[in-house]
């Protein structure tokens, strides 16, 4: 609930439940410092009560943004770079692996940037592109 409005709320229930002019005069001197200083209590205690909830929200809303900077995207930055950095590494050992082939003459081999292409050289065009052992 907004500040304003509740604070306008519990000034409207404290003048529903005061007692008027005429009734604080008929009112022995005593009475009427029990009644003004329960009055006071209570004005008191709501103000204590709105303040501690103020600041219940303040640290509430603290520890929301500490949670968002916890899980900020420069964590997920730095593990996409580190995913991208095993792939790389995985690419070139897929590389270095079908160099040695080529080298040690174990067939044409073809090579893309993500996609390998290795041609059996005893393969003479079968009729399907799958060679069952």
């Amino acid at each position: 609930m907004d500040h304003r409005r509740q604070r306008q709320l519990v000034n409207q229930m404290l003048e529903a439940n005061a007692k008027s002019e005429e009734e604080l005069k008929n009112m022995t001197p005593e009475e009427r410092h029990e009644y003004l200083q329960g009055r006071l209590k209570q004005k008191m205690f709501f103000s204590t009560a709105q303040r501690q909830s103020m600041y219940q929200k303040q640290q509430l809303s603290e520890k929301i943004q500490e949670k968002i900077q916890d899980n900020k995207p420069e964590d997920k930055k730095e593990e996409t770079n580190a995913k991208k950095e095993r792939n790389r590494r995985k690419r070139q050992k897929k590389r270095e692996k079908l160099r040695a082939q080529k080298d040690n003459g174990e067939g044409d081999v073809e090579e893309d940037d993500d996609v390998v292409i290795v041609k059996d050289p005893n393969e003479e065009g079968s009729e399907s592109d799958y060679h069952s052992d």
